[in-house]
């Protein structure tokens, strides 16, 4: 998802309200003419066209057109001893394929061809969530799946967060992919007010509005973005429900996620995705009654971590943007039982880390955790999910 903090995304509050809907100085906040094309009859033409329409449109933030470019773009990583299989890759609301960065290289070493692809709206300037529609989402996936599917001999699709939404829906939907690789699943929202963006959309444009820092993704979030997300989430439980997964998929929670109802996801994973050789990864200290759960404890003094986040699983500790040391670190300070300040954060390595939205009071600055700590551990257990796809599964089907 885009926001630190999507709770504010659906809030009908006075002050959203007179925010306002007119046209901004700003071009991060006007919207570009048209979304770029994505129906190209290949992927290579899909890359090649969306970068130059980036180059044309996007608003860059002067940290190298090229830097930029990379982390915000479409791409594919052939793997040097190929294993005839493939992953595609779908990112989350206001985010980029830059989310797969650390991800992508892992899936590829291990012989998969590896495609990440650039949702409508995304990765140009805040205002143009503004433009797409939640059909255009499932139609870039769609499409992708389909010139997929015709260079690999089995399928598998891994999102994060609203990207797992959209991935998720479709194999419920459809036949022809063989799992799924969700990091976290943004199935069901922990702010009951998002359901309100739809409406709020109508009135307000938009639903955050920050300063454009971050280059691999969005700070400001359109209401339309919002409403997007909450449709998707109607539309993946609904498809669940309807059919039920049989195909093997892995999940990874973070159970202080500040954006997620964690608890709420696993219930629709314990009930309707039901291959055996599913696991849930859960990063935290709850436990479940279920062969499938997988706990990695957050509680580690040794690391300064006291929970997990919603990027979290996402990150290597060595990630330049998002890892110990990367610049896009993120700190916080309590204002109230409810609000938190984001402050500088101090160069000492001893801050205590969590999610955004759960820092303690004795700790004057937390920082939100942004890597996963237990990255390499989780890629194995990624891989033995997917290896657990038995040899004449494909016949059976």
């Amino acid at each position: 998802m885009a926001l630190n903090n999507i709770m504010r995304a659906a809030s009908l509050s006075v002050s959203l309200l007179l925010f306002g809907c007119g046209e901004q100085a700003d071009p991060m906040y006007r919207s570009s003419p048209e979304l770029f094309p994505y129906q190209q009859e290949s992927f290579q033409e899909y890359v090649i066209e969306t970068r130059s329409w980036l180059v044309q449109h996007r608003e860059f933030h002067g940290k190298g057109q090229k830097l930029e470019l990379d982390a915000v773009s479409p791409f594919e990583i052939t793997p040097q001893h190929p294993n005839g299989k493939g992953v595609l890759l779908v990112h989350g609301l206001g985010d980029s394929p830059f989310s797969f960065s650390d991800i992508a290289p892992k899936l590829a070493e291990q012989g998969y061809l590896v495609r990440v692809i650039l949702l409508p709206g995304h990765g140009s300037r805040p205002a143009d969530l503004m433009l797409p529609t939640l059909s255009d989402w499932n139609s870039i996936v769609a499409h992708n799946v389909e010139l997929m599917r015709n260079e690999v001999s089995s399928l598998w699709l891994g999102g994060f967060s609203t990207g797992t939404n959209l991935v998720t829906t479709y194999a419920a939907t459809n036949q022809n992919v063989e799992g799924l690789i969700l990091f976290s699943p943004a199935f069901v929202s922990r702010d009951p007010l998002v359901r309100f963006a739809s409406v709020a959309s109508y009135f307000v444009d938009w639903a955050d509005k920050d300063k454009e820092q971050n280059y691999s993704r969005y700070d400001s979030l359109a209401m339309n973005g919002a409403a997007l997300y909450h449709e998707s989430t109607i539309e993946v439980v609904e498809a669940l429900k309807a059919n039920p997964l049989t195909i093997p998929a892995i999940l990874m929670m973070s159970e202080t996620d500040e954006l997620i109802a964690s608890k709420g996801v696993y219930k629709l994973f314990k009930r309707y995705m039901r291959n055996p050789s599913n696991q849930i990864i859960w990063y935290g200290e709850r436990q479940f009654k279920d062969d499938r759960f997988v706990q990695f404890t957050m509680d580690r003094p040794d690391l300064y971590i006291r929970g997990s986040s919603h990027i979290a699983p996402l990150y290597s500790e060595s990630n330049p943007l998002y890892g110990k040391g990367g610049v896009m670190r993120q700190c916080g300070t309590l204002l109230s039982e409810s609000e938190v300040g984001e402050v500088e954060c101090p160069e000492l390595n001893n801050v205590w880390h969590s999610a955004w939205g759960f820092l303690f009071k004795e700790d004057k600055i937390s920082a939100r955790l942004s890597w996963n700590p237990y990255f390499n551990e989780t890629m194995t257990r990624v891989f033995e999910v997917m290896d657990s796809v038995a040899p004449n599964y494909l016949e059976k089907k």
